[in-house]
């Protein structure tokens, strides 16, 4: 048995466990880190997680937020142009019944 083989098998025997954290949590710990009571490095000691986990979930976060103020913006976006068509829609319905009522007395003058 090689040298290789022994280091293989201490590897193996140490699988990482990961913890999961729910996206409650995670949410907990970003918000923490901006309220500043904690430095960063202090609340991943806490929590041993590392930095840049927690600095992960504080770029997430942003783009969450990002994403939701964009789509906020599109559903706007999409009400106004449904209010329009809306309005369009109304528009061609008055044009289509006086184009009705005015063939109904062309053709009565006849």
């Amino acid at each position: 048995m090689g040298r290789s083989s022994v280091l293989e098998d201490r590897l193996s025997d140490k699988k990482r466990q990961y913890r999961k954290f729910t996206p409650q949590q995670k949410l907990e710990l970003v918000m923490a880190s901006w309220r500043g009571e904690k430095s960063i490095a202090e609340l991943c000691r806490e929590h041993d997680i590392s930095e840049s986990l927690l600095r992960r979930w504080r770029e997430q976060v942003l783009d969450a937020g990002m994403e939701r103020f964009a789509a906020g913006e599109q559903r706007t976006e999409a009400t106004e142009l449904r209010r329009k068509v809306a309005q369009l829609e109304r528009a061609l319905g008055r044009k289509t019944y006086e184009l009705e009522v005015a063939g109904e007395l062309l053709r009565g003058w006849e």
